[in-house]
């Protein structure tokens, strides 16, 4: 059974692919590149991005570190 996506995991989720998305773009990084440095097939990297397929928020976070980038979480009270 699949538990009910809160409103803050989806943002997450959201923040993280569009880390993703502009780092590939500025760093001139491929779909295909980046499923190999992490080791994942490109059709996979594809259907993430083009949100084909839900992606799991640590599934982000190894594209993440694919793209040499680092993350640093802040937590705070809604305004």
């Amino acid at each position: 059974m699949m538990r009910k996506q809160t409103p803050l995991l989806e943002r997450v989720r959201e923040d993280l692919l569009q880390i993703v998305e502009t780092t590939m773009e500025k760093d001139g990084v491929s779909q295909s590149e980046l499923a190999r440095r992490i080791g994942a097939q490109r059709p996979n990297i594809n259907k993430i991005m083009t949100k084909a397929n839900p992606v799991r928020v640590d599934y982000l976070l190894k594209m993440i570190e694919g793209l040499g980038l680092d993350l640093d979480i802040k937590v705070r009270r809604p305004k």
